[in-house]
């Protein structure tokens, strides 16, 4: 009897809460569905998207230019330029700078002028010492010198070891019989004294007194310049 009563009450409840569940799920509104929106209409005509020449406008004078064929050829220096002329400069008191341009039609004449022995000569620069001398005719210097060069050669470096003289240069070539051959002359040039100078200026704006006074010191050696304007200020 006990477990009858037991089970009808299970019964009840189990009932009561199944018939509860129905009636809930019947009273419960549906999920309502968003709708999605709808699509945007297509321009008919959409921008172009910019460029990086747009982003970043070309800088002109930063381009590379087109290539120009008649102003990119760049012609390389002839070896010479047929001027048939020899140029000296002093370098400082006891060496001069010499450099020299001989055409080829001129060496061409040379050898066949003087034959076979030309190409066995020697080639020198003979220094000429022409201090004092206002025209030189190639035997009326006070002295000269030969140095052997190069025969290829352009310049030449030429130690005169001498201060305060003028020289003159010929090149040329001495052949086996001795006999110099000039090819060119040079003009002249003279080295810079290595002392000082013992000009006085005459244009010194001095009075007599003083003129007198700043000349006798000037032979004194060993004085510095600023030593006799010093001893000048005292007296």
């Amino acid at each position: 009897m006990y477990n009858f009563d037991a089970f009808m009450l299970i019964l009840f409840f189990s009932v009561l809460i199944f018939g509860g569940g129905i009636y809930l799920m019947s009273k419960k509104k549906p999920m309502a569905y968003k709708t999605l929106p709808e699509p945007l209409p297509v321009r008919e005509s959409a921008p172009e998207p910019e460029t990086a020449e747009e982003l970043f406008p070309r800088l002109d004078f930063l381009a590379e230019s087109e290539p120009n064929p008649e102003h990119d050829f760049v012609p390389e220096l002839p070896w010479g330029y047929d001027d048939n002329k020899i140029t000296i400069l002093a370098r400082d008191p006891e060496t001069i700078y010499a450099y020299w341009d001989i055409s080829e039609q001129l060496q061409n004449t040379l050898r066949f002028t003087h034959g076979p022995r030309w190409n066995e000569a020697l080639p020198v620069l003979r220094v000429y010492d022409v201090t004092g001398i206002d025209y030189f005719n190639g035997v009326n210097a006070n002295s000269y010198f030969d140095i052997v060069v190069n025969d290829a050669a352009g310049n030449w470096y030429l130690h005169v070891g001498a201060p305060n003289r003028t020289f003159c240069v010929d090149l040329g070539k001495i052949l086996n019989d001795g006999t110099f051959v000039t090819i060119a002359r040079s003009n002249f040039t003279a080295t810079p004294r290595n002392t000082l100078s013992d000009r006085t200026d005459p244009e010194w704006m001095l009075v007599s007194t003083d003129r007198r006074k700043l000349y006798s010191r000037i032979g004194k050696e060993g004085m510095s310049s600023y030593e006799i304007f010093r001893n000048f200020v005292q007296e």
